[in-house]
């Protein structure tokens, strides 16, 4: 059945990322995070429409790139360098009240 007053909306790509690096509390390697994006988003999983490349090692988006970007400059991710000499992205405290807020105002379906 479907009811004319629910409205469907799309979680912005920022959102969906933010939550696959909370999930995962700590990814490293920018490669990593490229991989794990992708294979969520071929699977359905991530609602995103990211247009990825495939390069020799692994796929990349250019998309996803501006993305992190975005989260980076409102301080919602932090990227520090590992003792690999990796990229290491993490959600921010202020990212986590972002994702707080929003999991306390979603109104069950």
């Amino acid at each position: 059945m479907s009811y004319p007053w629910v409205v469907e909306f799309k979680v912005p790509s920022e959102i969906e990322v933010l939550r696959v690096i909370a999930k995962h509390g700590s990814i490293k390697g920018v490669v990593s995070l490229h991989r794990i994006v992708h294979d969520l988003q071929r699977k359905g999983v991530l609602r995103t429409e990211f247009s990825f490349v495939r390069y020799s090692f692994g796929f990349y988006s250019k998309d996803l790139e501006e993305v992190l970007m975005s989260l980076k400059k409102l301080d919602l991710i932090r990227v520090t360098k590992g003792p690999e000499g990796l990229d290491v992205y993490e959600v921010t405290e202020k990212g986590l009240r972002v994702l707080e807020t929003l999991a306390e105002n979603r109104t069950p379906a």
